[in-house]
């Protein structure tokens, strides 16, 4: 019987190791004499045929699938299962990991959690929630060297959520990373949203009016108040 995490994610933005933690953790497995397999979506075309691989040239052989569910056709064949790039995937992916927990199957899987406007990845946040361990590993600033890395920066210009290859994109920190002019613009709040003065702030901002407003169409009551407000001008 499988002791210890039953579902692990390993986050982060580009260059931060994902895949070699992957590929480390599973062959620990195999250590381990536990039969595993790695999947990983079509979208990744990245690694070679049949592989998974990582920056620092680790290697794994790696099926792969074009949709999640194809990943089922393939568990009766493991005990622990890698799933790599699995921003990739549909939403599909969600209630697949949920069955492989039902079968008591291990399940480490690794990926990016931002996107280039670094907004949450696909169905990424949905995997977070079901794991029992989360791993968020940083990289190299590639702007200012820093180590602490958390954002994938878009160098070209592209509304396309998904641009495969590492020449569009670089690790950046926080403080460095820009995110798309796009939307920044969205971001902004629009005239029509911003909220109108209400009558207390109206009435802050020309006391000597609510003065008046506030007494009713007394004469006598206007006459005295008039001039009072008309000494507030001055």
């Amino acid at each position: 019987m499988l002791t210890g995490y039953r579902f692990e994610m390993i986050v982060g933005c580009m260059r931060s190791g994902k895949s070699s933690e992957l590929i480390r953790r599973i062959e620990r497995a195999r250590l381990a004499y536990l039969p595993t397999i790695i999947v990983r979506p079509t979208t990744d075309t990245r690694s070679k045929p049949n592989l998974v691989e990582s920056r620092n040239g680790l290697a794994s052989q790696a099926i792969v699938v074009d949709t999640p569910r194809d990943i089922l056709k393939y568990s009766s064949q493991a005990v622990v299962i890698g799933i790599d790039e699995c921003q990739f995937f549909s939403d599909d992916i969600v209630d697949v990991v949920q069955v492989l927990l039902s079968q008591k199957k291990k399940l480490i899987a690794s990926g990016l959690d931002l996107d280039y406007k670094g907004k949450p990845f696909g169905p990424v946040p949905h995997l977070l929630a079901l794991a029992d361990r989360v791993d968020k590993l940083l990289a190299v600033c590639r702007k200012c060297g820093s180590d602490f890395a958390c954002r994938t920066q878009r160098l070209v210009h592209s509304s396309e959520q998904i641009l495969v290859g590492d020449a569009q994109y670089e690790a950046r920190c926080l403080h460095c990373f820009e995110a798309p002019y796009e939307f920044q613009l969205k971001l902004s709040l629009p005239e029509a949203l911003k909220p109108e003065p209400t009558q207390a702030q109206e009435r802050v901002a020309s006391p000597q009016l609510s003065l008046v407003e506030d007494f009713g169409p007394d004469d006598e009551v206007r006459s005295e108040i008039l001039p009072l407000a008309n000494i507030n001008q001055r």
